[in-house]
């Protein structure tokens, strides 16, 4: 049989317990008795060691670590909070020891409602509600009468914004609206008044609280000054007359329309400011001011307007148009141009490039104009001087 080899035998250090491996020689193991030969090969042998450090030492070093830690924790300790008995709100004292009872006062009445009952509550409630709402209608009723009577709620300032004619700011500040009560003082009525005057495109009122109302107002520009057997007056693109020529700022930078139409006396209307020009295109005539010197070249030149004259020769159905007025272009040179109306179907830069074409031709042709009708759509017609 083979010989099992035998484990080295092991010991225990005092450092940190680790086990250290013992040898022995080989010659030990061989001179070992016969006997041994029955041990089981799994048994060591165990060799212990005592160290050499006092026990006592490490224990005394343990005390002294658990005394200090004690100590500290004392240390920390806060002060210690008085405990006071607990008590109820009636007594406002401090109880000295348990509980004091509530001191039940009697009712100022008897009633025959038992106290555990809903229903004197119920009372007690509506009650109190009669008396905050008359309350409530009493604030309200004393709130409006403050409001609708007090000096703090009355007009004192009228503020005039988008206008600098002085005339019609002292119009506005003399409506007497100064001294009215912001929250009765009518504001429409005041708006149809001030929108009455020729002068006035549109008006917008609005309320500064609490004593001031502010008036914006848009006036109206003229376009052309209108001259007619009344007087010249000066229009806005609408057909409105403004005012007289002499009270209109920028009156030299406007174009003068002269009315031609021949009327009877009884049947003319009157011509003021205010008054609408019925049939008239303004806005036309104000247009044929300003692209004549543009389109046609021609600089100097007036224009009248003829209301009994066709504005056209024909219609875009072929058909004889109405009478609707045409406008009429006079130059220095003695001829004259019919332009017609802006119901005419031909453009009126188209019609103003065709006058432009007709002059030059005639400047060159050294022709006499006298008449140049440009109505007839695409084919104008002209006619020279005898």
């Amino acid at each position: 049989m083979t010989e099992r080899k035998k484990l080295p035998s092991q010991r225990v250090t005092p450092s940190y317990n680790k086990l250290e491996k013992v040898y022995t020689p080989k010659d030990a193991v061989k001179k070992e008795p016969a006997q041994n030969t029955l041990v089981s090969a799994r048994s060591l042998k165990r060799v212990v060691t005592v160290p050499n450090a006092d026990p006592s030492v490490a224990w005394h070093t343990f005390a002294q670590r658990q005394s200090q830690l004690r100590h500290v924790r004392s240390r920390a300790r806060k002060k210690p909070v008085k405990l006071v008995p607990r008590t109820l709100v009636q007594t406002g004292v401090r109880a000295t020891n348990g509980r004091i009872q509530a001191v039940r006062r009697p009712l100022p009445y008897r009633s025959s409602i038992p106290r555990r009952s809903g229903l004197r509550l119920r009372r007690r409630s509506m009650i109190w509600k009669v008396v905050g709402a008359f309350a409530f209608i009493a604030c309200l009723i004393a709130a409006i009468n403050f409001a609708l009577t007090s000096d703090v709620f009355r007009l004192h300032r009228v503020s005039v914004m988008g206008t600098h004619n002085n005339g019609l700011i002292q119009n506005v500040e003399h409506m007497g609206i100064q001294g009215q009560n912001i929250f009765l003082v009518d504001t429409g009525n005041i708006q149809a008044r001030i929108q009455e005057s020729p002068l006035v495109a549109s008006v917008a009122i609005s309320k500064q609280f609490p004593d001031q109302l502010t008036v914006t107002i848009v006036e109206r520009r003229p376009a052309v000054l209108w001259q007619g057997p009344q007087g010249t007056f000066s229009v806005d693109t609408r057909g409105i007359v403004i005012a007289p020529v002499s009270q209109t700022p920028g009156a030299e930078q406007l174009g003068t329309i002269v009315d031609t139409t021949k009327q009877d006396a009884k049947t003319e209307p009157l011509l003021r400011p205010g008054t609408y020009l019925k049939n008239i295109d303004v806005a036309f005539a104000s247009n044929v001011w300003q692209r004549v010197p543009k389109v046609a070249g021609i600089d100097t030149f007036k224009l009248y307007y003829d209301g009994t004259m066709y504005a056209s020769t024909t219609s875009q159905t072929g058909e004889v148009a109405g009478s609707r007025g045409s406008y009429i272009i006079e130059s220095p040179d003695g001829w004259k141009a019919y332009l017609g109306n802006s119901h005419d179907a031909n453009s009126l830069d188209n019609r103003l490039k065709e006058l432009s074409e007709i002059v030059k031709l005639a400047r060159q042709q050294q022709m006499h104009l006298a008449t140049i009708d440009l109505r007839y759509g695409l084919r104008p017609v002209f006619t020279l001087q005898q």
